[in-house]
């Protein structure tokens, strides 16, 4: 724990809640007893000792908190302003950029996205072929410095599509995809301009190659933003020929090719379960079901979401996975347990003894849009106000 100046906060029992416990089995009726930053013990009934702050939960719903990946979430503020953008760098190989540096704090969408449960996310950058290095951080704090849970987290890797754009004249796609080979041929040959550089064969400084270090030895994941089939499958290449330690984002072809993403044990970011089908002849409820498919296909899934300010509709993305195949259980643990888990966050996504006390107390199911309702967080312990959301100071201006 590194709260710069934070203290235990003593012991609060969270008693008669419906408790889900992030991991995928049933929920339970209980109590859950937070001690300083962590969660002491979980059961049927526990005593309150003297000293113990209760809260009586009456049946509502505890949750851990969840958890948002592979987003710009602090990178950027409003989008059509330029100076306050800042996820993405000039130039396409630009590993060697850390999200952690740029992160925003003190932006306003934070509070929004607390006020519907995502008390952690993945601040990642865009833009280019490589982008640059993502990390975790809390959104809550007074500093960067504060909030940062991993500096570094994983590589983000944003290719360009090796199937040109179906609409364009035959001209235009055979120049896309001549363009696209070469973008793939230069990445390849810029890991093996890195790979050489890191066995010591260049005693040049070189920042850029020098970032790459670490993820040609395996010691943090490359996330790959890929949809099509053809593009999956050269990331996979890429990934095996440098031993990368992999993971798909988007993927929404991912069960055209889902028996090599198992061979390899690569795990699929799904971004959004709300979008439109991929093709004209897909069903509508071809995203809807994808989870569930990719899920039954054996590969390890986790759900994402695109834009910053609206990481809020996150748990509904699982809810939607909930409705079509997927038990509330398991599309939760997509949110918390599983991507704890891929970003090795030990003590975070479940609410067991032991781990962060990082919880959500709410009134309904929290994958339900109409009677989702978050009255209480805490994060590591400390209970956060809701009212400094500054959509429901509006709401309640002009209601």
């Amino acid at each position: 724990m590194n709260w710069i100046g934070w203290i235990l906060w003593g012991q609060i029992l969270i008693r008669g809640a419906w408790i889900h416990r992030g991991d995928g089995t049933l929920p339970v009726r209980g109590d859950v007893l937070i001690q300083g930053d962590s969660i002491a013990a979980v059961g049927p009934v526990i005593t309150a000792l003297p000293g113990y702050q209760v809260i009586e939960a009456g049946g509502k719903h505890l949750y851990p908190a969840l958890i948002g990946l592979s987003t710009p979430v602090g990178l950027v503020e409003i989008e059509a302003v330029r100076a306050t953008r800042d996820n993405a760098e000039v130039g396409d190989f630009t590993p060697e950029v850390l999200a952690y540096t740029a992160f925003n704090i003190d932006s306003r969408v934070l509070p929004t996205l607390r006020a519907n449960g995502i008390l952690y996310a993945e601040s990642a950058p865009q833009g280019g072929v490589i982008a640059g290095q993502s990390a975790v951080m809390r959104l809550f704090g007074r500093t960067r410095e504060e909030a940062v849970v991993k500096p570094i987290a994983a590589l983000h890797l944003y290719p360009p599509s090796l199937r040109p754009w179906l609409y364009a004249s035959y001209e235009d796609q055979k120049k896309a995809a001549e363009r696209a080979q070469k973008t793939w041929e230069a990445l390849d040959q810029y890991l093996e301009k890195a790979a050489r550089w890191c066995r010591g064969d260049s005693s040049e400084k070189d920042l850029r190659l020098r970032a790459l270090c670490p993820y040609l030895r395996g010691e943090y994941p490359v996330i790959w933003h890929v949809d099509a089939a053809e593009d999956i499958e050269a990331a996979l290449h890429l990934s095996q020929k440098w031993k990368l330690k992999a993971a798909i984002a988007g993927g929404s072809e991912a069960p055209r090719v889902a028996s090599a993403l198992r061979r390899a044990a690569v795990p699929v970011i799904l971004t959004r379960t709300h979008r439109l089908p991929p093709a004209e002849d897909t069903p509508v409820s071809y995203a809807y079901t994808l989870p569930k498919v990719l899920q039954d296909s054996g590969l390890t899934v986790l759900l994402a979401h695109e834009s910053f300010w609206n990481q809020r509709n996150l748990s509904y993305n699982a809810g939607t996975a909930a409705a079509y195949g997927l038990s509330p259980e398991e599309a939760l643990s997509l949110l918390t347990d599983k991507p704890a888990q891929w970003l090795g966050l030990r003590r975070l996504g479940r609410i067991a003894p032991g781990y962060l006390a990082s919880l959500l107390l709410a009134e309904g199911d929290l994958l339900d849009m109409p009677t989702s309702t978050i009255q209480k967080i805490w994060l590591e312990g400390r209970e956060i106000s809701l009212s400094n959301n500054p959509q429901e100071q509006l709401f309640q201006k002009y209601r």
